[in-house]
């Protein structure tokens, strides 16, 4: 390569430079196309510059930019210059063929002198005489070819060569960096685009969760869809009626209707029938089963073919995209009415996509409002159930006392004798006649009042508004005389009739939930009073004396129907952390009031005397479990039975264990036997014999709730007993300085010198665990360690905790 003289560098440097400053203006490729080509002629002073660039496929070049200097004579013989823009002359080049091919091909640059003696050139122009094409590269990939012809034999010199190598770099990598900003700036923009919809299903997943309605969610829905296309006319529309009709739940038009269902009724538009032979829009795309893209004249077209009708306006767009299948088809559609938004193939993908997700979230959202229902319903008779009518008539409650209405009443209806029905045509039966019953009473009401089914045989009532006495008694005969006499169900004739409680808001009234106690203490007046009546309930002097009369009433059915059930505390070994017992409590399982815990009824048996009863009934029950859980009991395994002062003190109580122990020594053995410092004092005599009774049966005794009401320290050797139970109140003060802690000390080593076992209750903190023990207590309950486990969880907990 033959060495430029300085003028000529000089020159070349120039022009680079100037070329590389001037093209960090220019944009895109176009530009710079236009620029090089036009710069090589002015500059340069070639007669041309031809710019071809590489095709998609990579083997053939395609004329991008072009200028030619073309020389012109006046009548006075000067001339004029004018360069000409030759862009729009297309050729196509394949690689190898002439000279811009074969630089194509290798890469190289080529100047050649002489056309004539270049083996393969391409006629194009005669008058061709010399030719230079040099390759745009960068780092070794083509991007194209400049090439320049002249009429001159050896036109082209080394300076030319070197200048068009330096331009092409220049060009290259400028048009490099372009294609990689734009390439950066669509991959930001798909990102965003995509991030835009993951955000959109995201947020449509989630409206199950935050929308509590069909209209919020619709709502929602709604501005999802905003956020990813112009949606400033939407609507959903759903097939129903087995695809005869099509029912739209959600519709914003903008010159048609403007309806949003804010009241949450589910009816927008009016149902639209689905005739094949006469098909909207809406039905059009449905009954295809494909998303459609339809803009104004594509709907003029058919509908001037009579394929489809229109209500309303013509959109100058109209995007719908059907989803889901048989029941759960529907369809989601935007349109626009104006020029300046037209969608796009793009919106159609886009909301295809997203059609998917709608029809889930529908289906989870329309689940979730059938799932509302239930739990908000009963199932058989669709009434408002416990909970819905606690809402309500707490609702109403409040109003009374903010003075926004003046009185409510409760009834609180149950059927006679229903279990009889039950029992004699079975429950089909009589789950018709509760059908029939409901349906008479309905007849009664008004339209503000508010029938509930409470469960099993039971309903409420809620009067409310402007309600007297009078209305009460009106409304509540008017029930009575619809539910008495027969029923026709399958055939049959069946007798009914019902008893009602009535409770009325005063001042005094405590609360709601009170109001309904109220109404279901004066139902069982009605019942005593000897059924197909109604009460009013009247606050007696001993505000127990009502709960007295249900408890006793329910006891011996409760009994009857095994309603009592059992919760199991562990009683732990402190020295080994083992699970040596367990303290069964009883609870009441009642089907009207729920589950009962024993401060409610114990006191009422005991004045009533059906305690003892209760007492022989968990006993039983201990026994059984005894024999049941033989398998898995560990060896030293004992249950506590609590008893009453009355019960353990019944002969009743004493022969039912003498008789077990003849039967299974080993299971009675497993007992303990839990009595209360009132035992001791208020039957001594009784008591000391059946101690003596238990000891002679190795049935163990532990004193209860010790530290409380008659405490003794004298009672720990005057009467056999195994165990000393220490009340809570003593381990609640455990971790602090108090005589408490003294007493504690002192009686747990005084039981030890006895030989008498000592078991701390109500253990809730690991500290108040580690002091017992500290102490020396040998047993320990309490919610620290379980709380009381109903029999298949105190299984699992026992054997777990083997393991």
């Amino acid at each position: 390569m033959s060495v430029l003289s300085k003028s000529q560098t000089i020159k070349s440097l120039i022009i680079t430079n100037q070329f590389a400053t001037d093209i960090l203006l220019l944009n895109t490729p176009n530009e710079i196309w236009q620029y090089l080509a036009q710069n090589i002629v002015e500059k340069l002073g070639f007669d041309d510059a031809v710019i071809y660039t590489l095709d998609a496929g990579g083997e053939t070049l395609s004329r991008m930019s072009g200028f030619e200097k073309k020389t012109s004579f006046n009548h006075d013989k000067s001339s004029n210059i004018e360069i000409r823009n030759t862009s729009s002359n297309s050729i196509v080049i394949p690689f190898n063929e002439g000279v811009i091919g074969k630089v194509a091909a290798t890469k190289q640059a080529l100047l050649v002198k002489d056309i004539r003696k270049f083996e393969g050139y391409i006629v194009e122009d005669e008058t061709t005489l010399s030719e230079l094409a040099v390759p745009i590269l960068f780092k070794e990939q083509l991007l194209g070819v400049i090439d320049s012809e002249h009429a001159r034999v050896d036109f082209y010199t080394e300076y030319h060569l070197r200048t068009l190598t330096a331009l092409a770099s220049l060009t290259a990598m400028k048009i490099s960096q372009i294609i990689k900003v734009d390439g950066l700036e669509e991959v930001i923009e798909n990102l965003e685009y995509a991030n835009k919809i993951q955000d959109a299903l995201f947020e449509i997943a989630e409206l199950t969760f935050t929308t509590s309605t069909m209209g919020d969610f619709y709502r929602s829905l709604h501005q999802c869809i905003g956020r990813i296309t112009f949606a400033k006319n939407f609507f959903v529309a759903l097939l129903k009626d087995d695809g005869k009709t099509i029912e739209f739940p959600y519709a914003v038009d903008e010159l048609d209707h403007d309806i949003v269902d804010e009241l949450d009724q589910g009816k927008i538009f009016e149902q639209v029938a689905i005739d094949p032979q006469h098909l909207s829009i809406t039905g059009y795309a449905l009954l295809k089963d494909k998303p459609f893209l339809l803009y104004e004249k594509d709907i003029q077209k058919m509908l001037d073919n009579k394929e489809l009708y229109i209500l309303g306006s013509i959109a100058k767009a109209w995007l719908g995209v059907p989803f889901g299948r048989g029941d759960n088809k529907g369809i989601v559609v935007v349109q626009s009415y104006s020029t300046d938004f037209l969608f796009q193939e793009k919106d159609k993908q886009l909301l295809s996509f997203v059609a998917k997700h709608i029809h889930n979230a529908i289906e989870r959202m329309a689940a979730q409002q059938k799932l509302q229902f239930l739990a908000l319903h009963d199932p058989l008779t669709d009434l408002p159930n416990r909970s819905l009518f606690k809402d309500r008539m707490q609702h109403a409650f409040l109003h009374c006392q903010n003075n926004r209405q003046d009185n409510l009443a409760i009834l609180f209806i149950d059927v006679d004798r229903f279990k009889q029905v039950n029992d004699t045509y079975g429950h089909h039966v009589g789950d018709k006649l509760l059908i029939a019953i409901v349906k008479s009473i309905t007849t009664t009401l008004r339209n503000t009042d508010t029938l509930a089914r409470l469960g099993g045989d039971e309903f409420a009532i809620l009067l409310d508004g402007k309600i007297d006495y009078e209305t009460i008694c009106r409304v509540t005969e008017s029930i009575i005389e619809a539910t008495s006499g027969a029923f026709t169900i399958d055939g049959l004739n069946i007798s009914s009739s019902v008893s009602i409680g009535i409770a009325t808001y005063s001042d005094a009234s405590e609360s709601a939930d009170q109001l309904l106690i109220d109404a279901d203490h004066a139902m069982y007046k009605a019942k005593l009073k000897g059924r197909n009546q109604y009460v009013f309930f009247e606050a007696l002097e001993e505000q127990n004396k009502s709960t007295n009369v249900k408890v006793e009433y329910d006891f011996d059915h409760a009994v009857k129907n095994l309603e009592f059930i059992g919760n199991y505390q562990p009683l732990i070994d402190f020295d080994t952390g083992d699970v040596i017992g367990a303290e069964i409590l009883v609870r009441w399982q009642h089907p009207k009031l729920g589950l009962l815990f024993p401060d409610i009824f114990i006191p009422i048996l005991e004045r009533s005397g059906q305690i003892v009863q209760l007492d022989l009934y968990m006993l039983k029950l201990a026994v059984n479990n005894l024999k049941l859980w033989a398998d898995w009991l560990p060896e030293k395994f004992k249950l506590n039975v609590n008893v009453s002062t009355s019960g353990f003190a019944s002969q009743d109580f004493i022969n039912y264990l003498q008789e077990q122990h003849l039967e299974s020594a080993g299971v009675t053995e497993r007992l303990c036997v839990e009595i209360t410092e009132a035992s001791l004092i208020l039957n001594a005599d009784a008591v000391k014999k059946h101690l003596d009774i238990l000891k002679s049966l190795n049935i163990s005794v532990a004193l209860d709730d010790f530290g409380t009401g008659f405490s003794s320290l004298s009672y720990l050797h005057q009467f056999s007993l195994n165990y000393l139970k220490i009340d809570k109140s003593f381990v609640d003060d455990i971790n602090e300085v108090s005589s408490k802690v003294l007493i504690l000390d002192a009686v747990v080593n005084l039981a030890k010198a006895l030989k008498i076992k000592t078991t701390a209750e109500g253990i809730e903190t690991k500290a108040q665990y580690q002091k017992l023990k500290e102490i020396g207590c040998d047993l320990g309950q309490g919610y620290y360690i379980a709380k009381p486990l109903l029999d298949t969880d105190f299984k699992r907990f026992l054997l777990n905790r083997g393991n």
